[in-house]
């Protein structure tokens, strides 16, 4: 029974160290050098920054539309030098089919040769 009693001051006691609590640190976060002024300075500075990233963004997109339009050209060239590449495959499979048909020929003219050889001992 005398704890019921003992509940309402207890109650008042915590809730005065609770404000005591909340003051020294709210005196503590509003000092010249706490955390309130750091932040104060912070958002006064938000506005000066943000222009200057948006300046530097508005520069960076300025340096890639030219990098694409320096590109384009490149892009082009890399097209046609592939189409280029095609057509020499294709040439070079018809250079290599006519090669190993001349090597036919040239063996059967050795095949020739040495039959002619053996008709004509003197050659």
């Amino acid at each position: 029974m005398l704890d019921r009693l003992m509940l309402p001051p207890r109650l008042v006691a915590q809730a005065v160290e609770d404000l005591h609590t909340l003051a020294v640190t709210l005196r503590a976060l509003a000092r010249p050098d706490g955390a309130l002024a750091e932040l104060s300075e912070s958002v006064a500075a938000l506005p000066k920054v943000e222009d200057e990233l948006s300046a530097k963004i508005s520069a960076l997109q300025h340096e890639v539309a030219g990098l694409r339009e320096w590109l384009q050209p490149l892009h082009q060239e890399i097209a046609d030098l592939d189409d280029t590449s095609e057509n020499l495959e294709t040439a070079l499979a018809g250079l290599r089919e006519q090669v190993v048909g001349l090597n036919g020929a040239v063996e059967g003219f050795r095949g020739d040769l040495a039959a002619l050889r053996e008709k004509i001992p003197g050659l």
